[in-house]
């Protein structure tokens, strides 16, 4: 115990960015975008209509409508948190790990071996989002306590909601709809961004609620958002040449300009 590291010590390995670009593009579902294999549908909403965000509220249920106003209302904090090549990675903490094993059971964990099943899916969808690229949105409580991670990844002309993991405070606090709300609104305040992606869903209840959103089911999905292209990093401070691992795998399967 002594040896443990404190509650928010980084905590992660210091990847390359290459390295990270190239572990995201299996959860991003490259398998299908570079003609591989057939992956889940996505959850997908075409933005190109909107010039606000208050435009796509505007088409959603009413009850949904109720929903983002009260998200809006509650009281946490956000802070954004790129994801940086070699470097941990800024979630790679004890804190933010509670969150994702306290995600995890509440959805998955029904009774003693239940838990033990979640805590062994925290762990591998915490090493995973941890060695991915992107960037984190993370959520903390009025007492500075971490209570949920969004990751985000933009590559092409597509925004996808990589990861979301909250414990109970956060679930009570309809941090979700406050994180698909702001990631509507900075996509389309965004100039290159087409389509934001929440990607495949673990149960059709799941697929329902994001279709209430306005986020469609797309089988064939590669068919509109489109993923060719750079990852990209906001003011490109992260950016490296085009020669990383994932634009590697781009050449390999002909998604790429490069010759």
């Amino acid at each position: 115990l002594r040896s443990a590291p404190q509650e928010e010590e980084l905590c992660g390995d210091p990847i390359s960015l290459g390295n990270r670009e190239y572990a995201s593009l299996g959860a991003m579902g490259a398998a299908q975008w570079t003609g591989q294999w057939k992956t889940r549908p996505h959850a997908l909403l075409e933005i190109g209509k909107f010039q606000h965000v208050d435009d796509w509220v505007a088409t959603l249920p009413r009850g949904c409508r109720r929903t983002i106003k009260k998200a809006l209302q509650q009281n946490f904090t956000v802070a954004h948190r790129p994801i940086m090549g070699g470097q941990p990675a800024p979630h790679s903490s004890l804190a933010h790990f509670r969150c994702v094993v306290a995600h995890e059971v509440r959805l998955l964990s029904w009774g003693a071996e239940g838990f033990f099943d979640a805590l062994g899916e925290a762990i591998n969808r915490y090493v995973g989002t941890t060695r991915m690229t992107g960037e984190i949105r993370e959520y903390r409580n009025v007492n500075n306590e971490v209570i949920a991670i969004a990751h985000e990844v933009r590559k092409g002309t597509t925004v996808r909601g990589q990861w979301f993991y909250a414990n109970d405070e956060a679930a009570k606090q309809y941090v979700w709809f406050h994180s698909v709300y702001d990631l509507v609104r900075r996509s389309i305040e965004s100039d290159g961004v087409d389509v934001v992606d929440l990607g495949p869903s673990g149960s059709d209840s799941f697929s329902e609620l994001k279709a209430r959103y306005g986020f469609r089911s797309v089988d064939d999905w590669p068919a509109v958002a489109n993923y060719e292209g750079d990852f990209w990093y906001e003011g490109d401070e992260a950016r490296q040449p085009k020669t990383s691992l994932a634009s590697l795998f781009d050449i390999i399967s002909g998604n790429s300009d490069i010759k």
